[in-house]
């Protein structure tokens, strides 16, 4: 049952993001905030990437078991204010407390059972226990259709579904009391906790996405505004790094969590770069089935199926093979990078005018990013001493956060950018041409196609109940929107590259698989 529960708390932290991922841009035109879309989008990977370093320390002192008792309360509170939220701000502190639940549930369902089996066994147990999110996998579908009636039925969904994890967690899983905690009072214990590292690290996150998110949109990317944000989240990194190196007795991922420097270090990278690439094609995808393609809700519905299937197909496909091919890890590894990359590179010849060329370079990297995400955060577990196990846990699943909002802030800027020089080139003059010339009308129309097909959108225009002008703006809003996705796919083709080399030169690990069991429960 103790397994169950974790794998019912896997689920409850993937399914909330894959819900709610591709109506954000709806949620923020209802909401009337859509100058605050990115917010939408990112809040919850902030807050799981700041907290991420606290709960592994916090889980390996004082134990997991309440910890995860107080991560499911917390995703169950964020879906209740998500649902009933009628302002902006407080979806985003929803977002928040939902992305502080999920890390704590996804560390700690996957600590939990990393230390309770075999470690030549913990891939095997990791595919298993990634079955549980099947019935979710269509999230997309769900979240469509659900949102027929309201969206906002979506959190009464996740909050009866960490609810019954809660229970199921609170009576069967009863761990014995941790090793590193024996011996210490609470204030000895909570002295040992690296708050100043947490603060710098989160801090300079946050200076380094204000930056990023402002060049070249409200601000030129030459202006002190963004240099400065961009200087003082870098110096805020950088002091991060000494401090954990020299400053604290006490760093938030002690030293001797390196046990393999190689292999360590580049699977750390290749989560890194998997994280990045991971957001074309979770939070794009969506947008250029409607804005290119004009899907309505349940075609896009249809479209985005493959994000949860093939995600979690490529998870557990990934694990089974580790499980099996015990000596070609690396191998396992390298092929699942490759994989995603040259997918994702094939996104950019993908015709505007026929979805059906996006299917194959969708599903693919869909399959190769999942084969890399989740069973490298299992993998990196084998080669780290087991009292520690919670901890690089946690640095894995707040470097893969972190990876997700830099990679979203990076895609979001260039995406608005690019859509807002291709609309002056096609969509400005189109429109003008039929006599549309307030420039509200035509830039909430572009705001709009994010969310809302052309067809439905184009019934709010009167200019465009003309066939005539109905195809020609049409034809313009293709031709800006697929123009502009090309370079998205472009930069993916980076980060793919990276995640190569490291995967290549990660080695082999056979030599730390044994049968011995961290924690017996």
């Amino acid at each position: 049952m103790t397994v169950l529960g974790c794998s019912f708390a896997l689920a409850g932290a993937h399914i909330a993001p894959l819900l709610y991922l591709t109506l954000t841009t709806a949620i923020s035109l209802e909401l009337n905030a859509p100058s605050l879309t990115i917010w939408l989008f990112t809040a919850g990977m902030v807050a799981a990437g700041a907290l991420a370093p606290f709960v592994g320390p916090l889980a390996d002192m004082f134990g997991r078991r309440v910890l995860f008792i107080i991560g499911l309360v917390l995703s169950i509170s964020g879906a209740i204010i998500c649902s009933t939220t009628p302002t902006a701000p407080s979806f985003i502190a929803g977002q928040c407390l939902l992305g502080l639940g999920a890390v704590i549930q996804e560390l700690l369902a996957i600590a939990v059972v990393a230390e309770s089996v075999p470690t030549t066994k913990r891939s095997l147990y990791a595919a298993l226990i990634l079955c549980t999110i099947i019935p979710w996998s269509p999230g997309t579908l769900y979240a469509n259709w659900i949102s027929d009636s309201n969206w906002r039925w979506i959190g009464c969904a996740l909050a009866s579904w960490n609810l019954l994890t809660m229970i199921i967690i609170a009576a069967f899983y009863h761990p014995p009391p941790r090793i590193n905690s024996l011996g210490l009072s609470r204030r000895e214990m909570v002295r040992r906790i690296d708050f100043v590292g947490g603060v710098l690290s989160t801090a300079g996150l946050v200076f380094v996405l204000v930056g990023l998110n402002s060049g070249g949109r409200s601000h030129p990317w030459r202006s002190a505004y963004v240099l400065g944000f961009l200087a003082l989240g870098t110096c805020f990194m950088v002091v991060f790094g000494l401090w954990e190196w020299f400053g604290t007795r006490y760093p938030l991922f002690p030293r001797r969590i390196i046990h393999a420097p190689r292999p360590f270090f580049c699977i750390l990278l290749v989560i890194f770069t998997a994280g990045i690439n991971y957001i074309p094609l979770v939070v794009f995808w969506p947008i250029e089935s409607i804005s290119v393609y004009g899907l309505g809700r349940h075609q896009t519905g249809v479209s985005t199926l493959p994000i949860g299937m093939g995600i979690l197909g490529g998870a557990i496909l990934s694990a089974l093979l580790i499980s099996i091919f015990k000596r070609r890890i690396m191998l396992v590894m390298s092929f699942f990078c490759m994989l995603q990359t040259v997918a994702s590179a094939f996104l950019v010849l993908i015709r505007p005018h026929d979805i059906r060329s996006a299917w194959a370079p969708i599903v693919l990297a869909l399959i190769g990013v999942g084969g890399v995400l989740v069973p490298n955060q299992v993998v990196i577990t084998v080669i780290t001493p087991d009292d520690l196990i919670a901890t690089v846990t946690a640095l894995t699943v707040g470097l893969r956060a972190q990876a997700q909002v830099v990679g979203l802030t990076i895609y979001y800027n260039r995406f608005i950018y690019e859509v807002t020089r291709n609309a002056y080139k096609d969509i400005l003059p189109a429109m003008i041409s039929i006599r549309v010339y307030n420039t509200t009308v035509i830039t909430d129309m572009v705001t709009g196609l994010t969310s809302v097909p052309f067809d439905q959108y184009a019934q709010r225009i009167p200019q465009l109940s003309i066939p005539a002008n109905y195809e020609l703006v049409k034809e313009a809003t293709i031709q800006c929107f697929s123009k502009s996705f090309i370079l998205v796919y472009y930069i993916t083709i980076a980060f793919g590259v990276v995640a190569c080399i490291a995967a290549v030169c990660m080695g082999d690990i056979f030599e730390y698989l044994d049968n011995h069991v961290a924690v017996v429960l």
